[in-house]
């Protein structure tokens, strides 16, 4: 399923192709006719519903006869559509917060603010496009669209860690959603754009999203996956919290979530896609994003060691991040204790 979704889909503007039909005065039946669609495709299209595949743009740039797909895309400043449906069990739907993304396995997500139907209060959604998977397929992504709830459940009330409110299945949108609590900020990865990160603010995060490893291995929860866009930054006290556990491992013989095709990502473990990892992976991505936040660029994988030796840390630090960042688990810290031992001494 992973391969033949890889790739294959992309956003378009329902507004810029009802423009181009405009101009043409075509109607949608003689769009459907020229690009060789259904009309029921092109009623999608211009509702802005759901990604489509590749081929349907090039269908659509022929009929247009553009040259670019650029012409019929989304603008980057431009708000996207909201879902056909109006609320999800008693959240409606408020702002959206991200364009469509790819994860890992391939699957679509967007991410909304949602406002509850009564009470003065906001959610954050995770909305997944299921649109085109059969029955069988969608069972196949079941272990993975529930883990994030289930690894809150598992966790609990946790300073750093996101509380997930509901997870459900919208049969009549094609769509499932993850439902959290609203935290108000940006994520890591958004902060690092500017740069590296103040000294005391490294700290804070580092040991903050530590102790959020720390309790998700203490639960047998590998984090597997950890990156600075899955790290939220609340605005008003300045905490950092872990999000995004579709992808988390359970050590205790649950069914785990295929790594089959991962794209390459450079804060992830060189283990992680194997049998054979363990928490230290998550010890590896941690200190990748430690590094990327004191220096304000990520190094290569196997360059970091000259960097740190630069940065203006204690050679106690110093030599931490470095067995952190080993390529070999058998190198690094041998769990996230020593590591918080570590950044508590560190002055």
């Amino acid at each position: 399923m992973a391969d033949r979704r890889k790739h294959r889909t992309v956003e378009l503007d329902g507004d810029k192709i009802e423009a181009l039909m405009n101009v043409r005065g075509w109607s949608s039946e003689e769009l459907a006719r020229r690009a060789v669609i259904s009309t029921a495709n092109v009623s999608l299209l211009l509702r802005n519903d759901h990604p489509v595949l590749w081929s349907t743009a090039r269908k659509l740039m022929k009929a247009f006869e553009i040259e670019s797909v650029e012409e019929i895309r989304p603008d980057p400043t431009t708000a996207t559509a909201k879902p056909s449906a109006k609320q999800i069990q008693e959240w409606l739907f408020d702002e959206p917060q991200s364009k469509w993304i790819t994860a890992s396995n391939q699957l679509q997500f967007r991410i909304w603010r949602l406002r509850h139907e009564h009470l003065s209060k906001h959610a954050r959604g995770k909305c997944y496009d299921l649109q085109g998977m059969s029955s069988a397929e969608r069972e196949r992504c079941k272990a993975l669209l529930l883990r994030h709830a289930e690894v809150c459940s598992r966790l609990g009330r946790h300073l750093h860690i996101i509380t997930n409110l509901t997870t459900c299945e919208v049969e009549s949108s094609d769509q499932w959603w993850v439902i959290d609590e609203w935290i108000e900020g940006k994520t890591l990865g958004d902060r690092l754009q500017a740069g590296a990160c103040e000294i005391e603010s490294v700290k804070k995060w580092g040991r903050q999203l530590a102790e959020a490893l720390q309790a998700m291995h203490n639960q047998d929860i590998l984090r597997r996956e950890l990156s600075p866009q899955t790290v939220l930054i609340e605005e008003q006290s300045g905490d950092a919290v872990l999000t995004e556990f579709e992808l988390a491992k359970l050590l205790d013989g649950s069914p785990t979530v295929s790594q089959d095709d991962w794209p390459v990502d450079p804060y992830r473990a060189p283990e992680a896609i194997s049998d054979k990892v363990g928490t230290r992976a998550d010890i590896y991505s941690w200190a990748r994003i430690v590094v990327h936040m004191l220096l304000g660029e990520l190094p290569e994988k196997g360059k970091e060691k000259s960097r740190i030796a630069k940065a203006e840390l204690s050679d106690e630090m110093k030599s931490m991040l470095t067995k952190c960042v080993s390529a070999s688990w058998r190198s690094r810290p041998s769990d996230i204790n020593k590591v918080l031992s570590a950044l508590q001494a560190w002055k």
